[in-house]
């Protein structure tokens, strides 16, 4: 099992998707009673043309005629010999890219045989959960675990409005399962009632406030409605709930551009910090102010203006630098910026990626999305 179980109903989901486009699920898999007792069906799966001068080889005029004709069959000759050999090399230029097309298509065949016998194991796997969710539910009709991998197992088929009957079955022995109105949500969506799923989620959300799933399937859910701002919103939660998940900050960079979001967007162990001045790149380096970064961090920051120097404290870290100097020191020892120091805006700038990783935090850079995530 997955750490977070409305993850693993994600991925059964986008699973689903993947196999119904190989496989007729509709048509291969039979219909279940009422009670989703009864035992699954197998599922199946113009010649060239050369033109040339004749010409005396004298150049004069009143040369013997025969010399002319023997001119002529000669050069019908040659040119018969070079037609020849053309149409020689043609056929052997096409006989070499039939052999290469046909590699070439030999080498697509296997590459769709492999896919569709890993998706034939797949399917394999999401039958036997199937029959393995029915055989609990003959013997313990109460069984919420098997409603629930009934459900996924559906799901992972495209069986939605299963989904939806499994889920309720669920629903009806645990009105607060979560899983279950994720379950529930993903059918209504699939079924067409996105504006239901939109308002099963968020009832989801306010009720539980702290499940980063429910956050980030709003947001695909609003994403896939082209409602790029509040999908933003969602995924920015996810991800204040889950900074350890990188799916969650593929989707913030994807949802920015849409947005065409530009500048540098930066996340500390999830939430964005309250920059009053907007991060920079300068000479290939991201500068931040200094003290919102390494307060977010859990540092403690002072200010010496009349030598312009920074002062960094966090249990046993000292880090001081000064305003425009390319060296800085951590716990005494220098070192040596990139890029030094400076003033924008009444705010002292710094590299990024240097107090991160002295204040001992992890530091990756998107440069598609320009999204910065530092994580402690």
């Amino acid at each position: 099992m997955m750490n977070n179980p409305l993850k693993q109903i994600l991925v059964m989901v986008v699973l689903g998707i993947f196999l119904v486009a190989i496989y007729p699920v509709g048509r291969a898999m039979a219909s279940t009673d009422s009670r989703l007792s009864s035992s699954p069906t197998t599922v199946s799966s113009a010649d060239p043309v050369i033109s040339f001068s004749a010409v005396n080889s004298t150049g004069r005029p009143g040369d013997n005629q025969h010399v002319k004709d023997e001119d002529k069959a000669g050069n019908r000759d040659e040119n018969e010999d070079e037609d020849t050999e053309e149409i020689k090399n043609e056929e052997a230029d096409s006989e070499e890219n039939q052999n290469e097309n046909e590699d070439l298509e030999l080498d697509l065949d296997e590459g769709q045989n492999q896919q569709t016998e890993k998706a034939a194991e797949k399917l394999a796997e999401i039958r036997e959960e199937l029959n393995r969710a029915i055989e609990k539910l003959s013997k313990d009709p109460k069984d919420t675990g098997a409603y629930e991998d009934l459900a996924r197992a559906y799901a992972a088929l495209g069986e939605w409005d299963k989904v939806a009957e499994a889920a309720n079955q669920l629903l009806a022995l645990e009105p607060d399962n979560k899983n279950a109105r994720v379950l529930l949500a993903a059918s209504m969506y699939h079924q067409g009632d996105k504006e239901g799923a939109l308002q099963l989620l968020q009832t989801m959300a306010e009720r539980e406030a702290d499940d980063y799933g429910v956050y980030e399937m709003l947001g695909e859910l609003l994403e896939s409605q082209g409602k790029l701002e509040e999908a933003l919103e969602k995924y920015e939660k996810a991800a204040s709930l889950n900074p350890d998940n990188p799916d969650i900050f593929k989707r913030l960079g994807k949802t920015y551009q849409k947005l065409n979001r530009e500048g540098v967007k930066v996340f500390v162990n999830g939430k964005k910090p309250a920059f009053d001045v907007q991060p920079q790149i300068l000479e290939g380096r991201t500068l931040v102010p200094f003290r919102a970064l390494a307060e977010s961090l859990g540092a403690q920051v002072s200010w010496d203006g009349n030598n312009r120097q920074v002062t960094v404290t966090r249990a046993d870290i000292h880090i001081q630098l000064s305003v425009d100097s390319p060296e800085a020191t951590v716990n005494g020892t220098p070192v040596t910026l990139d890029v030094p120091a400076t003033i924008v805006d009444g705010r002292v700038m710094v590299p990024l990626r240097f107090i991160s990783e002295a204040l001992k935090a992890k530091v990756t850079w998107d440069p598609s999305s320009q999204i910065v995530v530092v994580k402690q």
